[in-house]
């Protein structure tokens, strides 16, 4: 006689199956969470016009036109504030985004709803199937790197790491989901800039000396 019966032999792939679906419901879950502090920053008086002035300086020792040396610093607020106010990118999957900075890197991440991200990654029809309540559920992505100083006066944001709402994904798959990797990643860099370091809260920006021309404001 058997010591498995049929009974028994069929609660495995059911004991398998409840296991699967608890992980993937475990999965969809984080993912449809917000990390904590995600959302919307209130604006930062001044912050957008100090980004301007950093950028200035930065064109006036390409040119020559300025001696200074000292590494110029960007602030997360002060990027974040840049962005709302004088920037948009167009091919972003998310667009306003958040920049937060800590040792990890620099990290991008912006709201989407469930639908934008099944019509990125699948189609519209696949996004289409979606009932309306749960393509508008809102869902936080980010992407986690560092930039790149390159020669040839660009600069480019290598990702390392990648999360939709608080589940970690691989990078290649992260990619796939949104749509696509964004040209904006890769930038014109002005030449004079050698390296860009990253500390918890800001970005340090260091130049090479391009010698200067006429005398100018320093």
């Amino acid at each position: 006689m058997s010591r498995h019966s049929p009974g028994g032999r069929g609660i495995v792939p059911l004991v398998l199956g409840v296991i699967l679906l608890g992980t993937a419901g475990l999965v969809l879950t984080r993912a449809l969470s917000w990390p904590e502090g995600a959302g919307p920053l209130p604006p930062e008086p001044g912050a957008g016009p100090r980004v301007q002035a950093v950028l200035a300086q930065l064109l006036l020792r390409e040119a020559g036109l300025s001696s200074r040396q000292d590494p110029l610093v960007l602030v997360t607020d002060e990027l974040n504030a840049f962005l709302a106010g004088y920037v948009e990118v167009r091919d972003s999957p998310v667009w306003p985004i958040r920049v937060e900075i800590d040792r990890e890197g620099v990290q991008l991440g912006g709201a989407t709803t469930l639908g934008r991200l099944v019509e990125a990654g699948g189609g519209p029809t696949l996004a289409q199937l979606l009932p309306g309540s749960v393509a508008q559920r809102p869902v936080w992505i980010a992407a986690t790197g560092l930039i790149t100083v390159m020669s040839g006066g660009r600069a480019e944001f290598v990702t390392h790491a990648a999360t939709i709402g608080r589940q970690g994904v691989p990078v290649a798959l992260f990619w796939r989901v949104v749509g696509g990797r964004p040209r904006a990643l890769l930038w014109r860099m002005p030449r004079v800039v050698e390296r860009i370091e990253i500390e918890p809260g800001r970005l340090v920006i260091y130049t090479r000396h391009q010698g200067t021309g006429r005398a100018a404001p320093g």
